[in-house]
């Protein structure tokens, strides 16, 4: 659509690597807030959970492409992997590495607080500002659709999926930040955050014209975040139905 944002000194800026370090210097500075009131910085070794988030969540990113490329493909996105070649990725495969990351790094320093709550509201806003660069990119492409505010991508009219997630990234990202002094069980911020998430991906899918594989009717990625959304919704009111009774 927009690959080139602006061109300095006969540099051509692309659109979406602009937005993606934008949206890192955002959830910079909003997780350092956040972890400056939950005073997770004094834990020793926190330093090493953000080499665990950084790390898990690009691994993730690109393994998670499983999840979109046909059987024949795995090796070859394997081998990329392995070069170091991290194009191509999908944020759902970015979350769950990044969480894995995050939770091996905690257990190699010996960190047994929750400390996800500090990329709880930052998390989302980061999302809402790439998934503008992903359609200026003219990634992420929506479904075929001729509606008043379809866009013109790959050729065809689109549904702006990128535009919808980015609305609902926000909305997400402003709920979290008006509840996130309420008291709860620490982590639990982070864990509407990803049933949030969930929820979002969960129902625009359908709206989306690069869903990848699907299974008794719903894609890959639905079932992931059905999983996600059962699996942590659950854990969140079992620990406050806990907290509430002690």
């Amino acid at each position: 659509m927009f690959p080139v944002l602006f061109t300095f000194g006969g540099l051509a800026v692309p659109s979406y690597a602009a937005f993606m370090l934008l949206a890192f210097v955002v959830v910079g500075a909003v997780r350092r807030v956040e972890l400056a009131r939950l005073g997770h910085e004094r834990l020793p070794g926190y330093a090493l959970v953000n080499v665990g988030a950084l790390v898990g969540a690009a691994v993730g990113a690109k393994l998670g492409m499983i999840l979109f490329e046909p059987p024949q493909n795995v090796a070859e996105l394997l081998a990329l992997m392995l070069a170091l070649d991290f194009t191509g990725k999908t944020v759902v495969g970015g979350l769950a590495g990044g969480y894995l990351g995050v939770e091996l790094a905690k257990r190699a320093v010996g960190i047994t607080r929750r400390t996800g709550d500090g990329f709880a509201v930052a998390l989302p806003l980061g999302q809402a500002i790439g998934r503008v660069g992903c359609l200026l990119n003219g990634c992420c492409l929506g479904e075929l659709w001729s509606g008043p505010w379809a866009v013109t991508l790959a050729g065809a009219q689109r549904h702006p999926a990128q535009l919808y997630e980015a609305a609902l990234d926000l909305l997400l990202a402003g709920v979290l930040w008006s509840i996130r002094l309420t008291p709860r069980p620490e982590g639990n911020l982070f864990r509407r955050y990803l049933v949030g998430y969930a929820l979002i991906r969960f129902g625009l899918e359908p709206l989306r014209g690069d869903n990848g594989h699907s299974l008794a009717g719903l894609t890959l990625v639905q079932w992931a975040c059905l999983a996600t959304m059962l699996g942590f919704g659950a854990w969140i009111w079992r620990t406050e139905r806990g907290a509430a009774a002690a």
